[in-house]
């Protein structure tokens, strides 16, 4: 950061975040196959954060307690775990959050380590390649920093 390195490490993010360090990866450029959750938003619909925000408030009333914890807990890995600019959800955590009982099964540690990284190697990158850049962004779980 600047002109000092910070170190951080796999087993920094899961001290800090409290996150599991073993278990299945996600890939998150895989797309979801048939989510229920995601069905909720209709066919073939990108979905973002503000959009999961106003159906949880529009439908809260209406909408199954479990289909609420789903949709919950996906706000809650899309808009802190996997921050992004557009605010999108990846399509994968959809099939994630519809099976709640598997949600220990995953390496989560790993891939916010990874996003997070691969984020601030990008940026490192844009300030190499652009050197009067004054600001850049950095997405994942920037709380994390």
């Amino acid at each position: 950061m600047g002109t000092k390195v910070v170190a951080f490490s796999l087993l920094d993010v899961c001290l800090g975040l409290g996150l599991r360090v073993v278990g299945q990866n996600i890939d998150l450029t895989r797309e979801g196959l048939d989510s229920h959750c995601k069905k909720l938003f209709g066919p073939n619909k990108v979905v973002d954060v503000e959009m999961v925000y106003d159906y949880l408030l529009k439908h809260s009333k209406h909408l199954k307690v479990n289909d609420f914890c789903k949709l919950y807990l996906l706000l809650g890995i899309s808009d802190f775990l996997l921050a992004n600019h557009s605010g999108r959800v990846f399509s994968i955590l959809f099939d994630i959050v519809d099976d709640v009982c598997s949600i220990g099964k995953y390496n989560w540690d790993g891939m916010v380590y990874e996003y997070l990284v691969g984020s601030i190697c990008e940026a490192k990158m844009l300030m190499r390649d652009k050197p009067g850049s004054k600001n850049f962004h950095v997405m994942g779980c920037v709380y994390f920093l």
